[in-house]
């Protein structure tokens, strides 16, 4: 990376004190000549010193009365570069006393500030990291100290490039040092005192070995840090597999973990931010179909990270009803090896995998929901010949372009659109274009052939360390599982009205296992759709929505009872699940709700079976009938999403 503008100006300096020291020597050379040897160079030294000091001994004067006595070419020429130089270096001793004093004042600074702000961690130093850096505009530097530890070699330029703008850097390798080196390598960054610590290697498995330097329990090594109380750990994880692994090591804490710790992977917040910003249905909602008919017919051309959180993500955002139909279309030239690898997310449990083709087994859930993968080249006309055979089938509804080559995406995205508008058009089709900004603004902008075309915004322009420190999803997700706890569902012969509405949030987060904290964030996912679903629903079923959520969930509800801060069941858990089948509008949204969680546990490896959560299995991963059959008490919590948006009404 190439030195900033104070950098430059520090060479600058440096060399034209240089210079200007140079021509004082050699002007005090020509003027004392006639010196004996030792007070010459005594002579010299001191005019060349002088002339920093803003009095040098020879002055212009001098220099002027000695061209005139002897005008020689290299007189002449010495003796105005010297007039010169009399002036340049006085402005060099101003300028380094200026860059001295400014670092005496940072250190001052740093020194005060290392007491009193609230210290940020960062490890690792690659381009995600510069890029969070660069979108970080919005966090005050004055009340946080970032510290950056990095096992690489960074420059001097960089260095001081990123201590003028308030980071701290240490190049250590903790990896390689011992567990009772750590303190005393880490000294400095505040790491004990740090309330944020986030690991952001690019090597999932290198974030992994960083998290285990920090104790998770009391039992631990001493020689581990102990992190602050109410520290988070924000670990970046993009490998299923060793997410997995992360969460059976936290999860294995016992009596509790000493801090917070959140996995977060940039390809799901990039694809979220899609879906969240070009609805997934949008086609449908244009449209005057029902719910059930809101079928999702998704291309995914390319199956890298992009392309499987596409398909990941469709599988929770795409349920709108416990009957609407989802079909996953993926293309990929090396589509073999990596299906292969993909199909490590899901469990043959929950899902057929013959043929290219995974099926979720209608047993797991209501509706129907397939992926099919093609090896097919984008380029070549076999694949626009089985998208056009596919259209006439089930036309598709939105695309995604997560190729990596910006020719191969560009012309893949402009057949699409002309190939889709002969059916009809006004199919999204969402590209990644991550190294051309200015090609992926004309393309945002919907010129042309592009009208129905949009970018994947790409991660440098997206993450920033607020965004890391305080996700705005995390508190959603946070906010969703409160909500739950919060609601104490009590039948009509008891007593009471206990609820925990006061309970502290970070602590009620703190206690969930990290897969119910990722089943969380899946709800806080689907809200936006549910904002979109539920007053449909309610028009479907010749309702109108504020006066049936109060028939149902009111101070007088048919189901629920509200008593202000709590529910009471309007009845035995029979009588309520009477009702709930009764009434078409809590019955569709409690099925959909179900169908939609079933999705999400099937997409991350869960399979039915007896409760199990190291195996991954629970017992209602099964169809809404089956449900009320096997275990009817649980149809009930299909009624919060309901609940949660009766709530925010009072």
């Amino acid at each position: 990376m190439k030195g900033g503008k104070g950098s430059r100006t520090t060479k600058f300096l440096f060399a034209l004190a240089l210079i200007s020291f140079a021509v004082a020597t050699v002007q005090g050379m020509l003027y004392y000549s006639s010196y004996q040897p030792f007070f010459k160079i005594l002579l010299v030294l001191q005019n060349s010193i002088n002339a920093f000091g803003f009095k040098a001994s020879v002055s212009i004067k001098d220099v002027v009365a000695y061209i005139q006595k002897e005008p020689t070419v290299l007189n002449r020429s010495v003796g105005y570069a010297y007039c010169v130089a009399v002036f340049t270096a006085p402005y060099c001793t101003i300028s380094f006393m200026y860059k001295f004093l400014e670092r005496v004042l940072r250190i001052i600074i740093g020194f005060r500030r290392g007491k009193n702000c609230s210290h940020v961690l960062i490890f690792g130093y690659n381009s995600d990291v510069r890029a969070m850096i660069a979108n970080n505009g919005d966090m005050d530097m004055k009340k946080a100290c970032v510290h950056i530890i990095t096992a690489d070699t960074v420059s001097s330029e960089e260095y001081y490039r990123l201590n003028k703008k308030g980071y701290r850097l240490h190049c250590v390798d903790v990896l390689k040092a011992s567990e009772d080196e750590l303190s005393s390598l880490l000294s400095k960054t505040y790491a004990e005192s740090a309330k944020n610590i986030i690991l952001f290697e690019s090597s999932s498995i290198r974030n992994f070995s960083l998290l285990q330097l920090f104790r998770l329990t009391v039992n631990d090594s001493e020689y581990r840090l102990t992190t602050a109380q109410g520290a988070k750990i924000s670990c970046r994880c993009e490998e299923s597999g060793i997410g997995r692994l992360i969460a059976e090591y936290y999860n294995g804490a016992s009596g509790g973990a000493l801090y917070d710790l959140e996995l977060f992977d940039l390809p799901e917040m990039q694809m979220h931010k899609v879906y969240s910003d070009h609805f997934l249905h949008t086609v449908c909602e244009r449209s005057d179909k029902p719910l059930c008919e809101w079928d999702v017919h998704l291309l995914v051309a390319g199956l890298g990270k992009l392309g499987q959180q596409a398909v990941v993500q469709a599988m929770n955002l795409g349920v709108v009803h416990e009957k609407n139909r989802i079909v996953i279309d993926v293309f990929d030239t090396n589509i073999d090896k990596k299906m292969k690898l993909f199909a490590n997310q899901f469990s043959a449990g929950s899902f057929d995998m013959e043929d290219n083709r995974f099926v979720l087994k209608s047993e797991v859930a209501d509706g129907s929901m397939e992926i099919n993968f093609y090896k097919l080249d984008v380029l070549y006309k076999d694949f626009y010949k089985l998208v056009r055979k596919n259209m006439k089938t089930q036309p598709y509804t939105y695309a995604v372009i997560t190729i990596d080559d910006i020719d191969t995406s560009v012309n893949c995205a402009m057949q699409l659109s002309e190939l889709f508008d002969e059916y009809g058009g006004g199919i999204p089709i969402i590209m990644r274009m991550d190294s051309d900004r200015r090609l992926a603004g004309y393309i945002s902008s919907g010129n042309g052939v592009f009208s129905n075309v949009d970018i994947i915004d790409d991660r440098s322009c997206m993450i920033s360390l607020s965004m890391i420190i305080n996700s705005e999803l995390d508190r959603r997700a946070k906010e969703y599982n409160h909500f739950y706890n919060n609601i104490a569902i009590i039948s009509a012969d008891e007593t009471g009205s206990k609820d925990n509405s006061g309970a502290d949030t970070e602590q009620e987060w703190n206690r969930l296992r990290l897969f119910r904290r990722s089943s969380s964030k899946a709800a806080a996912y689907h809200d936006e759709v549910k904002d979109v679903i539920i007053p449909r629903l309610a028009k479907e079923n010749g309702a109108e929505l504020d006066k049936k959520l109060e028939e149902l969930l009111g101070r007088e509800g048919i189901l629920m009872r509200y008593t202000g801060s709590a529910w009471r069941m309007n009845g035995s858990e029979t009588e309520l699940l009477d009702r709930l089948k009764a009434d078409s509008f809590a019955y569709s949204l409690a099925s959909l709700e179900h169908r939609r969680w079933c999705c999400y546990m099937a997409s991350i490896c869960w399979k039915y079976g007896e409760r199990n959560d190291s195996a991954r299995k629970n017992p209602c991963m099964v169809t809404q009938e089956k449900l009320m059959e096997t275990m009817p008490d649980m149809c009930k919590y299909d009624l919060m999403s309901l609940m949660a948006r009766y709530s925010k009404m009072q």
